[in-house]
């Protein structure tokens, strides 16, 4: 597996275990949680452009159907904020890498 495809599906599970325990209040992962990451695992996975990939928010593609992709962007609109001060490393990281490829469009 690509290293940059390990580094985004560790930064993903880590905000869904952060979102289950913030807001629905449990310690391992509730059913609908791990249904995400799950998918979320499996649309990484699957993702056609490993070597070069852009941040998901500047692809072309939608991976996710509108369902999960409305429950992704709600948990990381509620935990990605955070991220910075809970997970630093991984934060700066997914920044900078959004920033050095800003420009970058994969259609």
């Amino acid at each position: 597996m690509h290293p940059r495809i390990e580094r985004e599906k560790k930064i993903v599970n880590l905000m869904i275990s952060n979102f289950c325990l913030d807001v629905h209040e449990k310690k391992e992962l509730c059913e609908e949680c791990n249904e995400l990451r799950d998918y979320a695992e499996k649309r990484l996975l699957s993702c056609p452009f490993i070597k070069n990939k852009p941040v998901c928010s500047s692809c072309n593609i939608h991976c996710y159907n509108k369902h999960q992709q409305d429950k992704i962007k709600d948990v990381m609109r509620t935990v990605g904020p955070r991220m910075i001060y809970s997970h630093t490393k991984d934060a700066l990281w997914y920044l900078f890498y959004k920033f050095i490829h800003k420009n970058q469009r994969i259609a």
